[in-house]
């Protein structure tokens, strides 16, 4: 009789709506946390490192003006060959540029939000409840205005400085300074 009762009692149990699964709105929100991560990855090239804390320093000035608001780094990446590798440094254009272009990957470097984009890996595309809760996160004036309007804002882009590093393997082979409008 006893073991009936444990049968029964498993069967029961067992039988129950939750599957183990998370809830489709824990879900969602274990994948945003995700998603939003910017404290899981490093910059592991010293050299590299060593330029963009250069970069960083140079153009602070630009941050808080008119089309840069956003304080943050853009590096743009592009392989040119096998061991052969271009990134190009600016200040971030505008939150303009995460809906129609979102990054490829997100860290924090010396406390600046630094956004990677791969050149040709422009298949993908954030998904709007990441991309608002990143929003609310990181540019709390483009979330409030996202709330009041339903949409982001469009911000002119002003010029700034860029750098242009090519690395082989892993040291600077090239370095080009140059001013965009």
């Amino acid at each position: 009789m006893k073991y009936i009762f444990i049968a029964i009692s498993l069967l029961f149990f067992s039988c129950n709506t939750n599957t183990g699964k998370p809830e489709k709105s824990s879900m969602n929100n274990m994948l945003l946390d995700i998603s939003i991560s910017i404290d899981s990855w490093i910059l592991d090239n010293q050299e590299l490192k060593s330029l963009l804390s250069d970069y960083i320093s140079e153009v602070k000035d630009d941050f808080g003006k008119e089309g840069h608001k956003e304080d943050h780094i853009q590096i743009d990446y592009r392989v040119l060959n096998d061991s052969t590798f271009r990134y190009v440094l600016s200040v971030g254009a505008s939150i303009n540029s995460f809906v129609d272009s979102p990054p490829h990957l997100l860290f924090k470097f010396e406390e600046q939000l630094i956004c990677v984009y791969i050149e040709g890996l422009y298949i993908f595309k954030m998904n709007e409840n990441v991309l608002v809760e990143f929003t609310k996160k990181h540019f709390p004036d483009y979330y409030n205005y996202y709330l009041e309007l339903g949409c982001f804002p469009i911000v002119p882009s002003g010029g700034s400085l860029e750098w242009e590093l090519v690395f082989q393997d892993d040291s600077l082979v090239s370095k080009k300074e140059y001013y965009t409008q």
